[in-house]
């Protein structure tokens, strides 16, 4: 390990020897490099790699951690306990669980296994979804869980009226149902675990004397559970580590308090505070900005980032008239940084919600611009997948109902409906789980639906017998065979559904593989590993896709380009972080972790007028680009179409109705002198509209690339008649054909 590969501040960092430690590593300063020289480090003074636990945020992070420390200590790192919050309180929890009344078996519910729950306690007490959603009834569980409230203490602190106590009543009713099931959700993971540690001081004393150093990743994005979890832990050795900057705190709607990070001290008086500036992503241009930007907050610690990198490009702007033009000028520029040798996947198009991606994605097809949009349906929330699951997931614990009650009729074996509510009601009166109610069928079962389920009882018992005796990935295979879920899909000719028996082909090759990375492969362990992947864990490399994604799930990216699209008011700050100061400045700390994406090229974009959630809307500017420094956006580039053509006012006479262009100030910044620093460009065809009228008519043929006022880049299809009578019809990305006369048209030309 050379300690002359760090900078000053990072090697300050890393040599820190007892106490606890606040690094305050501002965007894209090497943060990872001195969490991991500094586990590194401990290790080289004698610390026994088993004594250090350090904490992060996704699989993907901890997995980048534990190599490079590998890496630095010669392959000494694999008795660290590296990983984020929910895989260690796991760890914790499979080893004492059973404290608590649990058995070590137990499962860990979904998204969509939570929603299961629900909707059969929706469906008990007669509950309208149209006056409490599904969702939001689970919101409200995971936000009460989040700040350790069982549903009696929520219910305390709501207004104890009737729609408090149904939302009591189902939030107690979810609790129990998950019990039975010897079943915990993702909030349970972290809080199960600080019920063990905090109910059963031996538990706790044996974890604090193991870890003599605690270190955690993101400490900006911890919230109360994860707060308290981290105190715990290094309480007897208060050698805390702590990484983090409140200038990228921008999960507080899910929880994350700022708080941790901002107020370190007050929890260690005696904390040393080291700030990391130097940025080795982004040029310094793009630094000025974020700084700019982000220097408006007032719950801030103080710091500039700066680079030795060099002063790069200025940013581009757009001031569009819709939010179709502002898609249009998006591919334009995305072609043109193809034409610099950028690759697709050093480009990324950012958007403060989901939604703004339909029309880019319209776009993106039209103008043949592959891309991925990050965030779509993942490998294993699709149904023939999480159907495979659940039949493992029965295996290794019979008392998932919600599982259970997935395949019990997939693939479909006559086990309707109405059997199930039977099967259901017997397990009630019996106060046992659903599958001892297979083993105990009621008398009035009819015969064929008896047969049925004893059938599907007599191939889960093989099933379980055959589980001990085979391979994990032979076990996964005979499964798929056995059940029918591979053959339910191969027998058919429709596409779709080959799809599906290929995904599922898919997930036996993902069994395979993990068998073969683990020494040690159970289908617990598998199951596990499955539950504890996460979006940015599930982000496939795709180097031939421009990505589309939300400024919050950029977090943690890096790209050469960066479009932020929708920069107006109301969108970015939302409208309703308006309301609140605190929602604003994380808004303002959201657009400043976009601008930090970017290492070379940053464009930002607005609308003038947007359609969006089936609504149109006129938009003032965010107030972000205000905080701007004008100097650091190019003056070409950040001009309008009026200012670059001028006020285009056809001539009347000249114009039938159909041909008139409406007057306006909406259009596509970089349609003017910016053009004559292009390459391929027609420098003698660069005149503004005033002039054209004037002018001997020019001529186009098919295939030239023109540049038109209002619609932006397009290509010529069709040129007709000579002189004043000339006209031209031209496809443009996001408007389609358009025919003009040539006389009068503000079009110019690019070679």
């Amino acid at each position: 390990m050379n300690l002359n590969d760090l900078n000053d501040r990072q090697a300050e960092a890393v040599l820190h020897q007892q106490g606890p430690l606040l690094i305050v590593a501002g965007a894209g300063s090497g943060k990872t490099r001195a969490l991991t020289y500094r586990i590194a480090y401990l290790m080289q003074q004698g610390v026994k790699p088993w004594n250090i636990l350090a904490l992060t945020f996704t699989n993907k992070a901890a997995k980048e951690m534990l190599r490079r420390v590998d890496d630095l200590t010669g392959g000494h790192a694999e008795d660290l306990w590296i990983g984020t919050f929910h895989s260690v309180c796991v760890r914790i929890l499979r080893r004492d669980i059973e404290k608590l009344g649990y058995q070590r078996s137990f499962a860990i519910y979904d998204d969509d296994d939570q929603q299961r729950v629900l909707r059969d306690l929706f469906k008990q007490h007669d509950i309208d979804e149209k006056q409490l959603s599904l969702r939001e009834m689970k919101r409200i569980i995971g936000d009460a869980k989040t700040r350790l409230m069982d549903a009696d203490d929520w219910f305390s602190q709501s207004r104890k009226d009737h729609h408090a106590q149904v939302i009591h009543d189902l939030f107690t009713g979810y609790e129990e149902k998950l019990r039975k099931a010897n079943a915990l959700d993702f909030d349970d993971l972290l809080n199960k675990a600080l019920q063990l540690l905090m109910d059963h001081p031996p538990v706790l004393e044996h974890y604090q004397q193991r870890f003599r150093h605690v270190l955690v990743d993101e400490y900006q994005d911890t919230n109360l559970a994860q707060y308290t979890l981290v105190k715990l832990l290094s309480g007897q050795s208060r050698n805390l580590c702590v990484v983090g900057d409140d200038d990228q705190s921008i999960y507080g709607w899910r929880g994350a308090d700022i708080r941790n990070i901002l107020e370190f001290n007050k929890d260690f008086p005696e904390a040393k505070v080291i700030k990391l500036e130097q940025n080795y992503r982004s040029t310094q241009t793009i630094l000025d900005a974020a700084n700019a930007i982000i220097r408006n907050n007032d719950q801030r610690m103080e710091k500039a980032l700066w680079t030795e990198s060099g002063k790069g490009e200025k940013i581009r702007f757009c001031a569009a008239g819709d939010e179709r033009e502002e898609a249009a000028w998006i591919c334009e520029h995305v072609r043109r940084l193809r034409a610099r040798k950028v690759p697709m996947s050093e480009i990324a198009v950012l958007y403060r919600m989901h939604a703004q991606s339909r029309v880019l994605e319209e776009m993106f097809m039209r103008a043949g611009i592959p891309y991925r949009v990050y965030g779509g349906t993942r490998f294993y929330d699709r149904k023939e997948i999480k159907d495979a699951l659940a039949y493992l997931r029965v295996l290794v614990n019979p008392d998932d109902d919600v599982a259970l009650r997935r395949i019990i009729n997939v693939p479909k074996r006559s086990i309707g409906d109405a059997t199930v509510e039977m099967l259901e009601e017997q397990a009630r009166e019996n106060s046992s789980t659903l599958y001892a109610a297979l083993r105990s069928l009621p008398d009035r079962l009819g015969s064929r639906p008896r047969k049925c389920v004893e059938g599907f009882v007599e191939m889960m018992d093989m099933l379980s017998r055959r589980l001990g005796e085979l391979p994990l990935g032979e076990f996964v295979k005979m499964l798929l065979d056995e059940t029918g879920l591979i053959r339910e899909y191969a027998e058919s000719n429709d596409e779709e559904m080959l799809s599906k028996r290929d995904n599922l082909l898919e997930f036996l090759g993902a069994v395979n593989e993990y068998e073969q990375k683990s020494g040690d492969a159970t289908l617990q362990s598998y199951l596990e590993n499955v539950a504890l992947v996460t979006d940015l864990d599930m982000q496939e490399d795709a180097p031939q896709y421009v990505t589309l994604m939300t400024l919050h799930s950029a977090k943690g990216m890096e790209y050469r380009a960066v479009f932020i699209a929708g920069m107006e008011d109301g969108l970015l700050p939302s409208a309703r972080s308006k309301l609140e100061e605190d929602r604003l400045e994380e808004e303002r700390r959201l657009c400043y972790v976009g601008v930090t994406r970017a290492k070379e090229f940053l464009y930002l974009t607005r609308t003038r007028h947007r359609a969006i959630f089936n609504q149109a809307s006129y938009n003032q500017p965010s107030p972000f680009l205000s905080e701007i420094p004008k100097e650091l956006i190019s003056d070409e580039w950040g001009k309008t179409m009026q200012e670059h053509f001028g006020e285009y006012k056809p001539p009347r006479e000249r114009t039938r109705p159909a041909q008139r262009l409406p007057k306006t100030s909406f259009g596509i910044p970089g349609m003017g002198q910016d053009i004559l620093d292009i390459p391929g460009v027609s420098k003698g065809f660069v005149r503004s509209a005033a002039s054209a009228v004037e002018q001997p008519a020019q001529i186009f043929r098919e295939g030239d690339r023109v540049l038109h006022k209002k619609f932006g880049s397009g290509q010529v299809v069709g040129a007709s008649g000579s002189g004043a009578e000339a006209r031209v019809t031209v496809h443009f990305t996001a408007y389609g054909d358009k025919e003009f006369s040539v006389a009068i048209a503000p079009i110019v030309k690019v070679e």
